[in-house]
């Protein structure tokens, strides 16, 4: 059996093999020199400790000339495509071309903007990019998930609190609550007063049994509370559950007024102020500077933007 013996690649300095591949290719020190803009002297020298690396004088002299030796030409090609891959690895990432690329996407994001961006992102997407693909996976909380950071996702939509180190992000747009309830509730007649508010039955949107809102934050502060008599795992699903109950919810504008046009619902002010909530384009900076993540954030911020 033959028995594989590697050299130890840290203690290699690996500036002699350009010098290896210009000498095997020239089979001149002088000429050798010249294509790397080296002195003869520097080229010798190099050449002095490739032979004691390898333990072979490499190129020998006949007549006029060099020649290489049998381990020299057995190095010819390794050394070539060894520089070539390093070249390769390199290089600049090459341009995105989304006509022509092929590429998955994930994106995490929660329904409600999902209902909002997702169809004219992925229309846009049919005819400017046909090989790319996404994957859309859920996620309902107002921070930023860890699968950015750990490479399992490209991008988060969604709201956040804070942003955690190494990630960035961009505002696409903003949305407000609006108050909803069923046309025909018995204690919702077109308008609707703090004192009614907080006695009405709401539905709130968490993953926490006793997850609180801004909006419990902004009763908090005038001393109040209300009454959350049903908790729901995803934004779409409050609209039907409020057209056919006597229940009530603080739910986006955003996914209320189209959702109103095809259920009986009233759409009403709130009756406190809530400043409005930004939704964010986020990534990490691993992917900064990668051409195809850098076009679909900016495909995705001008759809995100022209949302409202």
């Amino acid at each position: 059996m033959c028995t594989i013996h590697f050299v130890n690649i840290s203690a290699v300095n690996l500036n002699l093999l350009p010098v290896l591949d210009a000498l095997l290719t020239e089979r001149s020190v002088s000429r050798a020199g010249r294509r790397l803009g080296l002195s003869q002297p520097a080229v010798s020298n190099a050449l002095g400790q490739l032979r004691a690396l390898l333990g072979d004088p490499l190129l020998v002299r006949r007549g006029g000339g060099m020649i290489p030796t049998e381990r020299a030409l057995s190095l010819v090609r390794p050394v070539r495509a060894a520089l070539l891959a390093v070249a390769q690895t390199l290089a600049p990432p090459a341009a995105f071309d989304p006509a022509t690329a092929t590429h998955d996407f994930v994106i995490v994001t929660n329904d409600f903007v999902a209902f909002a961006v997702l169809p004219r992102l992925l229309a846009r997407l049919q005819r400017e990019a046909p090989g790319v693909r996404l994957h859309v996976r859920a996620f309902q909380e107002h921070v930023v998930p860890p699968d950015l950071a750990r490479g399992d996702a490209d991008l988060v939509l969604g709201f956040s609190r804070a942003l955690p180190p190494g990630h960035e992000a961009v505002d696409l747009f903003s949305d407000r609550f609006v108050f909803v309830a069923r046309k025909g509730h018995p204690a919702v007649h077109g308008r609707i007063t703090l004192a009614s508010y907080v006695k009405l039955a709401h539905v709130v949107v968490s993953q926490e049994p006793n997850a609180r809102g801004i909006v419990d934050d902004a009763l908090a502060q005038r001393g109040l509370t209300r009454h959350v008599a049903l908790r729901l795992s995803h934004f779409l699903l409050v609209p039907s559950v409020i057209a056919s109950t006597n229940y009530v919810a603080a739910l986006s504008e955003m996914v209320a007024r189209p959702m109103a046009r095809g259920l009986p619902l009233q759409v009403l002010k709130m009756p406190l102020q809530f400043p409005t909530a930004a939704v964010r384009l986020i990534w990490h900076e691993r992917t900064g500077t990668s051409p195809a993540h850098a076009w679909l954030r900016g495909v995705v911020e001008e759809v995100g933007r022209g949302t409202r």
